[in-house]
């Protein structure tokens, strides 16, 4: 008689019949399903919310449309004649052929635009005592990011699969925040301070259920990043009275903005609340690294105490801090570096350069921010080794280690 070998199709190693799970349809949408429509929801709920911004005092000063260049007018004797004829494609005067001037984008020293027939542009149309001055600022450009939009979010897709879908429409409901709360309420004279902590913590808290799931890592995620932001605002605050800067901070665009703007607007706590967004982003990725890391731990020993946990997930986040605040700071001189060049071909003290407000400025943001990042990683390290084996309502048990990747 033969003996079996056990390797038979449905038998498992001991000769016992083992039956494959049968595949769940749509699976992956299905684990994905809450996330997916409770951010649509949030999202649509924006959309709906009543417009915010408080009624202008005044009418703007210049009026923007999308038009169409129909004709380019050969320079003649007279340099004050209009050079150029444009049809207007969206706005109030939609379907109206205007005659204008050419001019270059906005701080350009571009004296000889280069416009072709069929080009759709934007156009700056200005009341005169005699009627109207229309100029022809720039190009018509959002086909163009609309397209880099859409490669940025079939890259995410594609790579990321569902999770990937998940954090699009969390970051869908970033900028919608922004734009339809903090600006509005920032306008209607709410501390620009406080207002980016609030509107920050909510989104952040939002954004890392609808991408991580309701779960312990999550919430020591959401309180590190909340308390981390917290001591931002408290050292932006402190720093930028102690160094006495001024209420435009050396900021070309606030000198522009107060000229358009309600007169009352806190431009210092403007920027004060651009160092808070601006840290934001990088304190997202320490906090749910660091959270997720306490919690991989756990689960790989549950047996660890707290005190073990925390001191084998900081050896972790020590070599994060390095990378991420390298990060910020690159960041805040990328933005700077042409002032860096400028000031750099003028051969003048560095010390003297540090102290000019203009420099000043950006050297308190990216220090501020990187102290906001060392700090999260203790504080959403000791959070999350005191969550772990509790029972909290409404959260998960595990850091979602078994979850099906892609789009299964």
């Amino acid at each position: 008689m033969t003996r079996g070998t056990g390797h038979e199709p449905g038998h498992g190693h001991l000769g016992f019949s083992t039956v494959e799970p049968m595949p769940v349809p749509f699976e992956g949408l299905r684990r994905n399903a809450g996330a997916l429509v409770g951010g649509t929801l949030l999202l649509l709920g924006l959309f709906l919310l009543p417009d915010l911004m408080p009624p202008p005092e005044e009418g703007p000063a210049v009026e923007l449309a999308r038009g169409r260049i129909v004709e380019v007018i050969p320079p003649g004797s007279d340099p004050t004649l209009p050079d150029v004829v444009i049809e207007v494609l969206a706005g109030p005067r939609t379907g109206e052929v205007l005659e204008g001037y050419q001019q270059g984008p906005v701080g350009t020293q571009e004296t000889d635009p280069r416009y072709d027939i069929g080009d759709e542009v934007i156009v700056s149309i200005s009341p005169e005592p005699d009627g109207i001055f229309v100029a022809v600022g720039d190009l018509w450009r959002i086909p163009v990011l609309g397209g880099l939009l859409g490669l940025f979010a079939v890259a995410v897709t594609v790579v990321g699969g569902w999770r990937g879908v998940r954090s699009l429409i969390a970051l869908a409901l970033t900028l919608g925040v922004i734009v339809k709360i903090v600006v509005p309420l920032l306008f209607s004279g709410w501390d620009p301070v406080w207002l980016a902590v609030g509107a920050a913590s909510a989104v952040t808290a939002v954004t890392f259920v609808l991408t991580e799931g309701a779960r312990r890592s999550t919430l020591a995620a959401a309180l590190g990043t909340f308390i981390s932001l917290a001591l931002c605002a408290v050292l932006a605050t402190l720093f930028n009275d102690l160094a006495r800067f001024t209420p435009l901070q050396g900021s070309e665009d606030l000198a522009f903005l107060q000229q358009v703007a309600r007169p009352d607007l806190d431009f210092s706590g403007l920027l004060l609340a651009a160092i808070i967004f601006g840290a934001l982003g990088i304190l997202d990725d320490v906090t749910i690294t660091q959270a997720a890391t306490v919690h991989e731990l756990y689960e790989a020993d549950p047996r660890v105490d707290r005190w073990h946990l925390a001191g084998r997930a900081m050896n972790v986040g020590r070599s994060h801090i390095a990378a991420t605040v390298n990060t910020l700071v690159l960041a805040y001189v990328g933005a700077s570096l042409p002032l860096i060049v400028l000031f750099a071909a003028g051969r003048q003290d560095p010390l003297l350069t540090a102290s000019q407000e203009i420099v000043a400025v950006e050297v308190v943001r990216a220090l501020v921010g990187s102290i906001g990042i060392v700090a999260a990683v203790p504080l959403t390290t000791m959070i999350a080794a005191s969550l772990t084996g509790r029972r909290l309502p409404l959260v998960g048990e595990g850091s979602g280690r078994r979850r099906a990747p892609g789009w299964d």
